[in-house]
């Protein structure tokens, strides 16, 4: 269990040490050269998209501390959806791992039909395809 504990600890600071750093670029005012219109968009689009992968390592941060409380409780390695201990090689591949292969399957499929679908009346159209 040692290593595990190990290996979610040096991602956990990593993680840290990263999201300290993007949230730095992200509030850090930048040199306001008088740039065109394209030049604004590109900056504000790369900012959006360090806003997005910041969301995305402090959600897989939250998975990293629930699985070091899990160690804790002992409650480490056992799927919560079906209680089947989950093979140290899926553990080693995703320390953070909460459910055996089959039931996150079946979550990820349950999840995928109760999405909520677009409002009625809008429709997706396909790149280049234009509505007249």
């Amino acid at each position: 269990m040692k290593p595990i504990k190990d290996m979610l600890l040096k991602m956990r600071h990593d993680l840290v040490h990263e999201i300290a750093r993007r949230s730095k670029a992200t509030t850090e005012p930048g040199a306001q050269d008088i740039g065109d219109i394209l030049d604004s968009v590109s900056e504000e689009r790369t900012r959006e998209l360090d806003m997005i992968l910041t969301d995305r390592e402090k959600r897989k941060l939250l998975q990293i501390d629930d699985a070091l409380d899990r160690i804790e409780d002992n409650t480490y390695g056992q799927c919560e959806e079906c209680g089947v201990k989950i093979p140290r090689a899926r553990l080693k591949v995703l320390p953070f791992a909460k459910f055996c292969v089959e039931c996150q399957e079946k979550n990820e499929r349950e999840e995928k039909y109760t999405r909520e679908e677009p409002e009625e009346g809008i429709r997706k159209v396909p790149m280049g395809e234009v509505e007249e």
